[in-house]
């Protein structure tokens, strides 16, 4: 899957079939964090991250070093970061939240995924590309509606536990230091609106994307 194939599949596919003011939550790969305006890396030149600062409106020291640009830079980019998607979401009605990172256990077609490729596995006696992708798209169809909601409750139960212990992770937290910035990654995951009076209260059904 790339980003072009991604957003042909979004247009043709998914928003002719979406309820009005629907939510699709995503996960964090790459083709879903394309950005429209991307910020400099550390590797960019100097002029490049004075030009997005002033672009901006960020003010900043003339004897600040490279490094010192690019702090500030990280400091402030969350709040300039427009995803492709989430724009071409918004002109339909519809809403983007990303999952955090590294929680595939609050994806629900995380599971679903288990339940086919456990499934293909078991028939898969010739090991041929073409039956593999038959018993795919066999299996696929196959998924109950009573099969997604319990992987849904499931899910929800998951959620309800971490939540459950917000506090206590607050304060093991406030224990720990992480840099968990990747100066050249192409994906983030921060959820931008591009209309400032966008409210997802009152939101249709939940989708949540496959891979």
């Amino acid at each position: 899957m790339n980003h072009a194939n991604y957003k042909k599949w979004l247009q043709e596919k998914l928003i002719p079939n979406l309820e009005c003011k629907s939510v699709i939550v995503v996960d964090n790969a790459s083709y879903h964090n394309v950005q429209l305006n991307r910020h400099p890396t550390s590797n960019a030149r100097k002029g490049e991250m004075l030009f997005w600062l002033d672009k901006h409106g960020i003010r900043y020291s003339s004897d600040m070093t490279k490094a010192e640009l690019y702090d500030l830079i990280k400091m402030h980019k969350p709040q300039y970061e427009t995803f492709a998607i989430d724009c071409l979401l918004a002109e339909h009605g519809h809403t983007v939240i990303r999952l955090p990172p590294y929680h595939p256990d609050l994806n629900p077609i995380e599971k679903i995924w288990g339940i086919v490729k456990n499934r293909i596995a078991a028939k898969n006696v010739t090991f041929k590309l073409r039956d593999v992708q038959q018993l795919a798209e066999q299996n696929f169809a196959a998924v109950t509606i009573e099969e997604w909601a319990a992987v849904c409750r499931h899910v929800k139960a998951v959620e309800e536990a971490y939540m459950s212990r917000e506090h206590e992770m607050d304060g093991v937290m406030e224990r720990l230091t992480i840099n968990g910035d990747d100066d050249d990654d192409d994906t983030s995951e921060s959820t931008v609106s591009c209309d400032d009076n966008d409210d997802i209260q009152g939101v249709g059904p939940i989708v949540s994307d496959s891979e």
